[in-house]
């Protein structure tokens, strides 16, 4: 394994099945993560308009020195560029092999993007985390995307071997409307970085049109003690069960 977390693939059916299942056009600008050596890049630039191509490890330039013109090569933090407010990064799909130690907080930036789908290469666990009804990632993830599993791939298609192999699957943005108690509990999750309680008088605010006082009164009936004084982002799955429980007994 290297300082990055590589394993660069060296399969090219794997690449051409992410490619089919992106469903690419002519018009649609990709953001590649971790291009690697740019197997997957050269093969993107054939059928979009525009590859963004974000690669953490400068030791890779020469690699990346010859690809299509259709391609801007970035250097830096996938997890740094990648924001709502860098308007100057602007792209409809994610199509990636992604490094599998930022499968998680990659897919905490997605659920504030607006992008046509994403089909990433991601390790066999962490997809099983998303299918998973006891992990908080799989109730989250539902409610914002639609998640298909495409293929299986074999660890022995990379080079290094990782530890374990993988799945490229895709996610598409969740078609299904929401109730009311998922309406809620989205606006939450959404609100990440704050502590639940000011979280959920927030939600209230703007889901149910509640005043500051009645939010107060609806939160003290929910009797969540001491969780309403962490951050969401903090929840433990378990935590975060309770959480969900209590909401969706908010009529």
């Amino acid at each position: 394994m290297t300082d990055f977390d590589q394993h660069f693939l060296i399969d090219s059916k794997v690449v051409q099945t992410s490619i089919k299942a992106a469903q690419l056009s002519s018009k649609d600008i990709v953001l590649e993560i971790g291009p690697g050596k740019g197997v997957l890049t050269r093969e993107l630039a054939k059928h979009v308009h525009k590859v963004i191509a974000i690669e953490i490890d400068e030791h890779l330039k020469k690699e990346l020195a010859c690809l299509p013109k259709n391609v801007e090569l970035l250097f830096g933090n996938a997890l740094e560029l990648i924001t709502p407010l860098n308007t100057d990064l602007k792209f409809n799909k994610i199509v990636a092999n992604i490094p599998y130690s930022i499968s998680e907080p990659l897919l905490k930036k997605m659920l504030k993007l607006k992008i046509d789908c994403a089909v990433l290469l991601v390790s066999k666990s962490f997809y099983y985390l998303l299918s998973d009804k006891e992990s908080k990632w799989s109730h989250i993830s539902s409610l914002f995307f639609e998640v298909e599993k495409i293929l299986d791939v074999s660890k022995d298609v990379f080079v290094p071997k990782p530890k374990t192999d993988s799945v490229i699957m895709k996610l598409t943005l969740r078609k299904k409307s929401l109730s009311s108690s998922e309406q809620l509990l989205k606006d939450v999750i959404l609100q990440d970085d704050k502590l639940l309680k000011n979280a959920l008088i927030l939600a209230l605010f703007r889901i149910k049109s509640l005043t500051k006082k009645q939010a107060k009164q609806v939160i003290e009936e929910l009797n969540l003690g001491s969780l309403l004084d962490k951050r969401v982002d903090h929840l433990s799955n378990l935590q975060f069960s309770r959480m969900v429980e209590k909401i969706g007994n908010i009529n």
